[in-house]
């Protein structure tokens, strides 16, 4: 099976939503990970704490993004003004 290059993201679906800069920063911590192997066992259960520990950090990230994201269209939504333009709320503009 050939490897996809990192750069390469299909385009958006509806079950495929555009990921914010937090969500694709997990999809590319994932894509990296490694753990530190053992001579018996396989790998380092130390190890794998500490990369769960990392992941967990990186979804709370996310989900504070999203939080932020979801409340100011809440408000902007409910005051009757337009919602920001795409991007500018993960600071791509």
């Amino acid at each position: 099976m050939a490897k996809r290059a990192v750069e390469h993201q299909p385009a958006p679906t509806a079950d495929r939503p555009v990921l914010n800069s937090e969500q694709q920063h997990i999809v590319e911590w994932l894509k990296k990970v490694r753990f530190q192997k053992q001579l018996f066992g396989g790998v380092s259960e130390q190890d794998v704490w500490k990369k769960i520990d990392e992941l967990n950090k990186l979804y709370e990230a996310a989900l504070a993004a999203e939080r932020i994201r979801y409340e100011t269209l809440l408000e902007t939504h409910q005051s009757g003004v337009a919602p920001p333009k795409e991007g500018v709320a993960d600071g791509k503009e």
